[in-house]
């Protein structure tokens, strides 16, 4: 068996093919706690869970324990999970475990995998290390997810996947506000889907109006708003939003912060642009989601070298002139908006 992308697992574990072994790796929990959810769901009967899903810490516990309980016959109806977290000893991470582990029992396990158990390795961790002779037959045996940040248009896939098994539909413009609002956090899209669709009929198409009723706009996305303003010069429209900020109690220093952080991810995504690199390559180089690089890469193209430099400087003022008390924080970071909106190296 090997690597497979989370909707082709997700599907086929639907349809009641699970396999006896699997393997989840990533940066992305919540997409690994689904999936194990949904293993358990398909797997075991409701009465059986309490007694037949088995969970071990492999930082506490040593893999020998786990892999007897996965070679144990079920106590309590005809199947059981056992889900084996932490698992670092698949990764070139070094960490800090109480206990040995014997890989030997986990490799001989893969060759004779019980039939009556469904075997869960978790890591959280970006890689795997591919030398290892475990990593190898766990990858032969097994069925491997990446559960890694998904770029846009897998996110868009998993967004109508969403509505779909709900018999409901997105269209295309309230998805791209949906992904803006709710950031690249999947365990918050999932619960803005699942508002939505409750709010939606069954068969209606959720469109840009209900994201904006029901979908909180975030601090990250209010400064991205306020980028844009004060890049296109609109000064007026750039002070609301701040006093906005202001009056949802959100601190003066904690905005300027995004903003310059917002400015420095233009000033990379600009540069590594010229180098060639694609957005999925820049996302990686700079660990950002790639739909975080095309905001930065838009953003960009009013931009110039000057203008980024001179937004830092201005930024960098105004962080000192507030550290240091020489001037209100809230009328020291409102005078840099103005400053900002109103440079001569915009372009118009």
């Amino acid at each position: 068996m090997s690597s497979i992308d989370y909707l082709t697992m997700h599907k086929e574990i639907k349809a009641g093919q699970t396999a006896p072994l699997y393997v989840f790796y990533g940066s992305e929990a919540f997409l690994m706690e689904k999936m194990t959810n949904l293993i358990v769901k398909q797997t075991l009967k409701e009465e059986e869970r309490d007694f037949q899903f088995i969970s071990y810490d492999m930082r506490e516990t040593s893999v020998e324990t786990g892999v007897e309980e996965a070679e144990t016959l079920p106590f309590f109806g005809s199947n059981k999970v056992v889900l084996l977290q932490h698992c670092y000893f698949l990764t070139g991470v070094r960490e800090k475990e109480k206990v040995e582990h014997n890989l030997k029992a986990l490799e001989a396990y893969c060759q004779n995998p019980a039939a009556e158990t469904v075997l869960i390795l978790s890591v959280p961790a970006d890689k795997l290390d591919e030398r290892k002779k475990i990593v190898k037959a766990l990858k032969k045996e097994g069925k491997v997810l990446q559960a890694g940040a998904p770029d846009q248009k897998s996110m868009e896939k998993w967004i109508d996947s969403q509505f779909k098994q709900k018999k409901q539909s997105i269209d295309p413009e309230a998805k791209t506000e949906l992904m803006k609002r709710a950031g690249f956090n999947l365990n918050m899209l999932s619960n803005e889907t699942d508002k939505l669709a409750l709010y939606a009929s069954e068969g209606e198409v959720v469109n840009r109006k209900d994201i904006e009723a029901l979908t909180p706009v975030t601090l990250e996305d209010n400064v991205f708003t306020l980028v844009d303003r004060v890049i296109s010069q609109r000064t007026d429209e750039a002070l609301r939003i701040y006093y906005d900020l202001l009056k949802q109690k959100e601190e003066p220093i904690k905005i300027l912060a995004l903003l310059a952080r917002q400015t420095r991810m233009i000033i990379h995504v600009l540069y590594l642009k010229k180098q060639g690199y694609s957005r999925q390559k820049m996302a990686g180089q700079l660990k950002l989601h790639p739909y975080a690089v095309k905001i930065a890469e838009e953003q960009g193209r009013n931009y110039n070298e000057a203008i980024l430099e001179n937004s830092l400087k201005e930024l960098a003022s105004a962080d000192f002139d507030i550290k240091t008390g020489q001037m209100d924080k809230e009328m020291r970071l409102e005078l840099s908006i103005i400053t900002l909106s109103k440079h001569q190296y915009f372009s118009a």
